[in-house]
């Protein structure tokens, strides 16, 4: 009797930890169904903390962006991004066309670094991203939420 009560609890606490993974997974808005994959998207979720953006991406959401503008036009874009997302601004230099910035979960309240650094580029102006998240071994695709989340509200400023 006492084994199989162990048993309940054990299989109803990994069902409520698989349902907030998959909680998190739809709150952070994760593209499931796009390239490469979701087999390699849920790997990627669950076993890591960083989304970078970089040429030639494998996820679509993360290749890097360019801009038709100088980097301190493209800078103060960013800069206005970062306060309409509310994140918060740690450092900013505008010398060295680079901000970091940090972003609070409302659930949990965890903290995330976001890395962005501006390159003078053939095509304009490269917007380079990286967002770490301080604790986990797996953000449930909040990093990458990140990266969207600024190019969306970049987009809609430009």
């Amino acid at each position: 009797m006492r084994m199989r009560r162990t048993m309940q609890i054990l299989t109803t606490l990994i069902a409520l930890a698989g349902c907030l993974a998959i909680g998190a997974l739809v709150l952070n808005g994760v593209r499931l169904g796009e390239p490469p994959g979701m087999g390699r998207r849920l790997l990627t979720y669950l076993n890591n903390h960083v989304a970078e953006t970089r040429r030639g991406h494998d996820f679509p959401e993360l290749e890097l962006r360019c801009y038709r503008m100088s980097p301190a036009q493209l800078y103060d874009r960013v800069e206005q991004a970062l306060r309409v997302l509310n994140w918060e601004i740690v450092e900013a230099s505008p010398q060295a066309q680079s901000l970091h910035a940090t972003v609070t979960s409302q659930l949990l309240r965890f903290v995330d670094d976001v890395h962005i650094e501006l390159r003078v580029a053939a095509c304009g102006t490269e917007l380079h991203m990286r967002s770490q998240s301080r604790i986990g071994r797996g953000d449930f695709g909040a990093n990458a939420r990140h990266v969207m989340e600024l190019h969306l509200t970049l987009d809609r400023l430009l």
